[in-house]
């Protein structure tokens, strides 16, 4: 039931997504030069969307089968979580030297979007490694 209940959120957080970047969209709100998307609103819906394609895949997992998490995957979970933590402290260290060595002219939201897939990445392999060695 409580996976369930979660599903819901993410569709209901998914649908207000959708809403208000349709809402941006009708004001024309943020439409100053966001380069991918070209508008706030149009990303909004595309995570929104995004969101609701997520949601759908874990409903049917969740149909299919039932996954029991014992107290040495949420072990493994909360290190993963520690050793990605220390990742980004140590990588905004590192970014702080180089910018001052040599600017960075990245744009920022993609800057951004690169900061958040290396965050995800540093996650899943400390997690499929530290969940191999405890």
């Amino acid at each position: 039931m409580k996976n369930k209940t979660r599903v819901i959120m993410m569709y209901s957080i998914a649908l207000v997504w959708i809403m208000l970047g349709l809402l941006f969209n009708h004001f024309n709100l943020g439409v100053s030069n966001f380069q991918i998307y070209g508008s706030v609103g149009n990303w909004l819906v595309y995570i929104g969307f995004i969101g609701l394609i997520i949601a759908t895949v874990k409903l049917i997992f969740i149909a299919k089968k039932r996954k029991t998490i014992d107290e040495r995957m949420e072990f493994v979970a909360t290190k993963a979580n520690r050793v990605t933590f220390l990742c980004l402290i140590i990588a905004a260290f590192v970014i702080m030297i180089i910018d001052g060595i040599k600017p960075i002219t990245m744009p920022y939201h993609l800057f951004m979007s690169y900061l958040v897939c290396g965050i995800l990445i540093v996650y899943f392999i400390s997690y499929k490694v530290l969940l191999r060695f405890y």
